[in-house]
């Protein structure tokens, strides 16, 4: 499984970034996590054609099973992840967004801000037609926030990230499966295509079916006005000669 990750900020080694990799071991099954750094250079959104930053971000969404989105507070969420979405969620993406699952992932100090954010993100993706998960994580100031290996160090924290990814997760296997099936049928009726000719052959178009053995002279013969019922048998003088 494929997922693309986000983080909302422009520093590499922020505690955003560092939550998109814990959220990375939280995963309930193996996949591979496609961290996308472009949106430093996201433009806003305009008329016209897809700006090369934007049809990179839609060409990666569309090869991708999911995506989570690891946010900060509102009042630091950079104008340019609004940018990204919208352009991923305009007509001209050819449906980047469409039925792709996405988790947004929030860790706030104040829950209001968390609001704020998920409300934003959440209008964002799904007018572009994505599924949205939502998880916030409570950030308890002055304790350590990830172990040794990365993870989050708050079991709590990962008790409440836990049913966003197994949904996630849930809903691009569904997906796939169903895409399965589709490229399955659809093989399956071009196949039956390409057979069709050897069905409706001459067998049914053919000169058996309109032969002339409807209309043939047989019916219309000599057998019923030929002279074997007006021949000699009827006139024949041989019967009043004794007479």
């Amino acid at each position: 499984m494929k997922i693309v990750g986000i983080a909302g900020v422009f520093l590499r080694r922020s505690y955003v970034h560092r939550l998109l990799e814990a959220v990375a071991l939280e995963l309930p099954e193996p996949a591979d996590i496609d961290v996308w750094d472009g949106l430093e250079a996201m433009p806003p959104l305009r008329r016209g054609r897809l700006p090369a930053e934007a049809a990179e971000l839609c060409r990666t969404l569309v090869a991708a099973d999911a995506l989570v989105i690891v946010a900060p507070e509102h009042s630091l969420l950079p104008p340019q992840l609004a940018h990204a979405l919208g352009w991923a969620s305009s007509p001209m993406a050819g449906g980047a967004l469409v039925g792709k699952p996405a988790a947004v992932v929030t860790s706030c100090v104040g829950p209001h801000e968390a609001m704020w954010t998920q409300t934003k993100l959440h209008r964002l993706l799904t007018s572009g037609g994505a599924i949205v998960h939502r998880a916030d994580l409570p950030v308890r100031p002055g304790i350590r926030q990830f172990d040794i290996i990365g993870r989050l160090a708050d079991p709590l924290a990962r008790d409440r990230l836990r049913p966003a990814l197994r949904a996630v997760c849930a809903t691009a296997r569904e997906a796939r499966a169903t895409k399965a099936a589709y490229r399955v049928a659809h093989q399956a009726t071009l196949t039956s295509t390409e057979a069709e000719p050897v069905v409706s052959g001459p067998v049914v178009s053919g000169p058996a079916v309109s032969a002339p053995a409807v209309s043939a002279p047989a019916v219309s013969g000599p057998a019923v006005s030929g002279p074997v019922v007006s021949g000699a048998v009827a006139s024949e003088p041989v019967a009043s000669e004794p007479f």
